[in-house]
């Protein structure tokens, strides 16, 4: 592995950005990639700037796509139909083939070979688009149209799929992330709201490690 080049999917959040220091130890150069959808909380992208210059990344790929909406933006804040679990304020529908497909665009002109997602162990429970399983398929279906690649197409690789919250916090304060510098919360506001799913699985990890997590103070002044 250390011989290739990366690209990591950096949305600013813990998982995204323990992916992007584990890359720097594995890759001789990585990427990183990130998606400004549709009324994207600023914060949130303002993190994957400081995170990939943080980690000095050889190229964050800022791709703009404003068409494509998170379920409470399309429902007008609502969570959509008959839709209660707080988790699917934030569901894109076809979220992973539509970001996966467009990194690997730029992979095979990049000359890229690995393609890493932060999912982690629980995501594949909710969002079924996020599992081993999914992710196998797409490598088949990329290795059938990556004609550049030859006989050495790239992989979607996901170093945290077999890990817990815990874990990951773990994993990212041995490879010194900045967790200062990462946004997790699913609301605006210069502060982690410590209400919504995101920020109450956060918050629920860091105490039963006994830890303080350093990004749930204000972030102003900490984000270029």
């Amino acid at each position: 592995m250390k011989k290739s080049n990366a690209l990591v999917m950096l949305s600013g959040g813990l998982d995204s950005a323990t992916c992007l220091y584990w890359a720097k130890e594995k890759f001789s150069r990585v990427y990183a990639i990130t998606f400004d959808y549709y009324d994207r909380i600023e914060n949130e992208r303002k993190a994957t700037i400081a995170l990939s210059r943080k980690a000095n990344a050889s190229k964050l790929l800022k791709v703009s796509i404003p068409f494509i909406k998170e379920s409470s933006d399309f429902y007008g804040g609502r969570h959509g139909p008959r839709k209660r679990d707080s988790r699917w304020s934030s569901y894109i529908p076809a979220r992973n083939i539509i970001f996966y497909s467009i990194a690997a665009h730029f992979a095979e002109f990049l000359d890229i070979k690995w393609i890493i997602g932060g999912h982690n162990r629980d995501d594949g429970l909710f969002f079924k688009d996020a599992t081993a399983s999914y992710l196998k398929q797409m490598n088949s279906l990329f290795n059938k149209g990556s004609l550049y690649c030859g006989n050495k197409p790239y992989n979607l690789l996901a170093p945290l799929a077999n890990l817990d919250r815990m874990e990951i916090i773990n994993l990212a304060l041995k490879l010194k992330v900045p967790l200062a510098l990462t946004w997790s919360c699913h609301r605006k506001g210069e502060e982690h709201c410590r209400q919504c799913y995101a920020c109450m699985n956060r918050i629920k990890a860091f105490k039963h490690l006994g830890i303080s997590d350093p990004a749930l103070g204000s972030i102003k002044n900490k984000i270029p």
